[in-house]
């Protein structure tokens, strides 16, 4: 599985954030986002399923047991910000998917190389 980046994601309303999480310290795996619901909070913020979460609101995520996130995560109000490292291939999905494009599209500015960038990724260029 290849990775990329560490990325911010930002969420804010309050739950449901619209996202599953699995693993933990107890279970000797990377808390990562097993499950995204459509057309939920978490589906327009850029965060992919398969993403490492390596910290919530500032809080470091890699000592935490699973119960200890749903914790961190019950405790969160309004605003959520967390740090992941993006799954690559997880990018390109997200990228590809045309749902996303208007809203990219507005907040980037970049309609058009954003259009020819994923028209020349489907073409195989």
């Amino acid at each position: 599985m290849g990775t990329g980046d560490f990325i911010c994601i930002s969420m804010t309303g309050g739950a449901p954030w619209g996202f599953r999480l699995q693993g933990g310290k107890e279970q000797q795996q990377p808390l990562q986002v097993a499950k995204i619901r459509s057309q939920s909070k978490a589906s327009g913020s850029g965060l992919c399923e398969g993403d490492e979460v390596v910290s919530i609101n500032g809080n470091p995520c890699a000592d935490l047991t699973y119960p200890e996130v749903i914790k961190l995560m019950e405790s969160i109000t309004d605003s959520l910000q967390m740090l992941v490292k993006s799954r690559l291939d997880a990018l390109f999905l997200f990228l590809e998917d045309q749902s996303h494009l208007p809203s990219l599209q507005h907040l980037l500015g970049y309609t058009s190389l954003l259009t020819a960038t994923l028209a020349s990724q489907r073409m195989g260029s």
